[in-house]
């Protein structure tokens, strides 16, 4: 690369090779000059690239190229996306109120779109489909008009709860639901937390003080403050 820059040439590279938030680091290693994608990429692949260090990239570029086979390239990249991950867990930019969402499909389909804006999930289809397996297995529908939807997925690049509190009950399984937390994990986040978090937000929402809390909040960052303490994030 630095033998084709010192003869004045350009490299880029064209394809959705450069929206793929597992490899994006590498690519940054590289030192190319421009990465070329589709259009509804472009904001999730620019806020993955202001948090990455181009001296860390190239760092990790040089042990990947040291590793023997594809799996050990995984698990290195997989290694390097756990140490970039300090975002909070709870933001208000994934929290929406009021949405006119009318159908549980809509729900899991506008959540996990929400997550790619926020760039915390290059492929919302594929994150959508791990949770919509989850689904397959039992509702996640609590009673209450409550509902958590959850999956612990390698398509999630930022491990987030997100929540949508809607104008009208949809129909959730055998039951309806109007506030939705959404829990969606890093496959490879350590231990157990997933569940950790599942069971303790279950057992608050059998609290009537707790339910009137999130239904009765003024905003987006009430209900992730609210979150954050009763989950102790």
């Amino acid at each position: 690369m630095q033998a084709v820059h010192r003869q004045g040439k350009w490299i880029g590279l064209c394809g959705e090779l450069g929206a793929k938030g597992s490899v994006l680091p590498l690519l940054v290693g590289l030192g190319l000059d421009e990465l070329s994608m589709s259009a509804p990429s472009i904001p999730a692949a620019k806020a993955r690239m202001a948090q990455l260090d181009s001296r860390e990239c190239r760092q990790l570029l040089n042990q990947a190229m040291a590793c023997r086979t594809s799996l050990e390239v995984e698990h290195l990249l997989a290694q390097f996306r756990m140490t970039q991950q300090d975002a909070p867990l709870v933001t208000a930019e994934c929290i929406t109120l009021e949405s006119d969402w009318r159908s549980k499909e809509e729900v899991l389909k506008g959540m996990t779109d929400n997550l790619l804006l926020a760039g915390r999930c290059r492929y919302p289809r594929k994150l959508e489909a791990d949770l919509w397996a989850r689904e397959a297995v039992f509702s996640t529908g609590l009673g209450f008009s409550f509902a958590i939807p959850h999956s612990k997925s390698e398509h999630i690049e930022q491990s987030t709860i997100s929540v949508a509190r809607l104008q009208a009950p949809v129909r959730w399984g055998d039951d309806e639901a109007q506030f939705i937390i959404m829990l969606t994990l890093n496959k490879h986040a350590a231990g157990d937390q997933h569940m950790r978090i599942f069971s303790r937000l279950a057992r608050r929402i059998m609290h009537e003080e707790f339910r009137n809390a999130l239904v009765n909040a003024a905003s987006a960052d009430a209900i992730a403050s609210l979150l954050q303490h009763e989950l102790e994030l």
